[in-house]
């Protein structure tokens, strides 16, 4: 990594410390920004982010915005390097612009625990797989509309489940399959940390397993023994 050494990760301490703005500007100029600009760059072709995200300009400026406002969050005495934090965030800043150039989320396969795709019920599928998952999510985005308005729902609470139940309405065209990548299209769309969305999908998730149980049950008196 020709573009990023020792200087530019001091010089990232450097713009974090207690400097005068004209020293700060100068450090990011002259250091900061030509690493960025070269990050941005591999990242995007190493990742084929430009099979999806084809106006390259627009990415780097946008890309570049998205990192100088997280400059102030790296914290040089974690032990982790600078460079390996900001290549995280432009990574994850990528697939999320690739999520919404193709109405479709990048499934990260470490982990298959989720709200929208739940592999308890796989057992019941068989045949009759569409019709229930259609039916299923037709009964979840209601008890989610009821839940909007349900006096247990905090503020936080009710701008988790809007975009939910957003990616619920829109599962056709989105592939959500993975708990991380929920989190993070929650935690981009609603800007609230990730303590407060765990905390927020484990009360509505909560409602969700009963939800599902009884759904399950009336599947199998209905749909799956009328085909039977």
């Amino acid at each position: 990594m020709k573009y990023w050494g020792a200087d530019q990760e001091q010089a990232i301490v450097y713009f974090n410390s207690d400097i005068s703005v004209h020293d700060r500007h100068k450090v990011y100029k002259d250091i900061i920004y030509p690493a960025f600009k070269k990050l941005i760059e591999n990242i995007y072709y190493t990742y084929n982010f430009n099979k999806i995200l084809s106006d390259y300009r627009h990415i780097e400026h946008e890309a570049m915005a998205h990192l100088y406002e997280k400059i102030h969050k790296f914290d040089h005495t974690s032990g982790k390097k600078s460079f390996s934090y900001f290549g995280m965030i432009v990574k994850n800043w990528l697939i999320q612009q690739a999520n919404l150039a193709k109405r479709q989320v990048f499934v990260d396969s470490e982990n298959e625990d989720t709200i929208i795709y739940d592999k308890s019920m796989e057992g019941y599928h068989d045949g009759n797989k569409e019709e229930e998952d259609v039916a299923f999510i037709g009964v979840v985005i209601e008890h989610f509309d009821d839940l909007m308005v349900d006096e247990t729902m905090n503020k936080d609470d009710r701008a988790v489940l809007n975009i939910i139940n957003e990616i619920l309405k829109n599962y056709h065209k989105l592939n959500i399959y993975n708990k991380k990548q929920l989190y993070m299209y929650v935690r981009e769309a609603t800007d609230l940390p990730s303590r407060k969305i765990t905390k927020s999908i484990k009360k509505i998730k909560t409602s969700y397993v009963v939800l599902k149980d009884d759904f399950i049950n009336w599947f199998f008196k209905t749909i799956w023994r009328r085909n039977w």
